[in-house]
């Protein structure tokens, strides 16, 4: 019998940063079709989960991580080919100014700035990306002179370049107006209709789109909850996951948060 082809395959994986476990016993599978959101507190094991599974980090006690359908050792440069990263935290790290065109290019060579060349298709695929995502006004400009959510679109295209099979972002929303983050989630929803799977890291629920499929919660460095979206993006689900006592309203595909009490202190 073949196997189910999967994007991601983690079995009892823990890990372990500088002497501390912070994950413990994680155990999920992504498969074709899906996009996931990833809910938890500060401190919960988002980012480093987030790192299992763009390879940044290898599990200890036997876990594994898998990627692509191959049940078996690649390597990670292979891998990470067919990923593409978007945060918050990058967009303050790329601390070369370079055009904004130079920045979509360098995702071709996984840089901070350009040390190669890029060819002409290269060149043309990044302008098409631009022109996609609306920001080809942009490609002559300096990275540091746009706006948030200009240079967060920008990073997008550079995240884009190589047609990327898994797009993982990382609190990409983090610091945006709220007219640039409708903007950012609106182009999102585009690149989600393209087929590009997603794994979007958030603390708040209105950020998840509707093309959003799975929604997995995590707390104290375990997976709390996982599953499709409908069963477990509940008012229950998220208070116990956050530690308080949350309302929660859907409209039109997007979950917002209505209402919430902080747990009394003793």
């Amino acid at each position: 019998m073949k196997n189910n082809p999967f994007i991601v395959e983690i079995e009892n994986a823990s890990t372990c940063l500088q002497g501390s476990q912070i994950l413990s016993d994680i155990s999920w599978k992504m498969m074709p079709k899906e996009n996931w959101a990833i809910i938890g507190n500060n401190g919960a094991g988002k980012s480093t989960f987030i790192r299992l599974v763009f390879g940044d980090l290898i599990p200890i006690h036997g876990g594994t991580v898998f990627w692509f359908g191959q049940r078996q050792l690649v390597p990670i440069l292979e891998v990470r080919k067919k990923i593409g990263v978007v945060s918050a935290e990058y967009q303050a790290d790329y601390h070369r100014n370079a055009s904004c065109l130079e920045v979509a290019l360098s995702g071709f060579f996984s840089s901070v700035g350009l040390y190669k060349k890029p060819g002409h298709v290269q060149t043309r695929n990044a302008m098409e990306w631009m022109e996609y995502l609306n920001i080809t006004h942009l490609s002559k400009k300096r990275f540091h002179s746009l706006s948030y959510g200009e240079a967060r679109r920008v990073l997008l295209a550079r995240a884009l370049v190589n047609e990327p099979e898994l797009l993982i972002l990382d609190e990409p929303c983090s610091g945006l107006d709220i007219p640039s983050k409708e903007v950012f989630l609106k182009t999102l929803q585009q690149v989600a209709k393209l087929g590009t799977q997603m794994v979007y890291v958030t603390h708040h629920t209105e950020e998840i789109i509707p093309e959003v499929t799975h929604v997995l919660f995590m707390k104290n460095g375990r997976i709390f909850k996982q599953g499709g979206k409908k069963k477990t993006l509940t008012p229950e689900i998220l208070s116990d996951a956050l530690n308080c006592s949350i309302s929660l309203k859907e409209d039109s595909g997007r979950y917002w948060i209505t209402g919430c009490k902080a747990p009394e202190k003793n």
